[in-house]
């Protein structure tokens, strides 16, 4: 079943859609690296830490 498109015009172009995607992005960015850091800071800190204490075991 497929539709037929033929004669729809939508409002808006891809230039404005990856645009207003972009502007969204600068908006929200720094909330969503702020939220990485939370997740994976931690993690490179055990990662750090374990490696030094393998260091001083052998």
């Amino acid at each position: 079943m497929a539709v037929d498109f033929t004669g729809v015009t939508l409002p808006f172009s891809v230039t404005d859609l990856v645009s207003s995607g972009n502007a969204l992005l600068g908006l929200v960015g720094g909330f969503v690296l702020l939220a990485m850091a939370f997740v994976f800071v931690p993690k490179l800190i055990g990662l750090i830490r374990n490696s030094f204490a393998a260091g001083r075991k052998s």
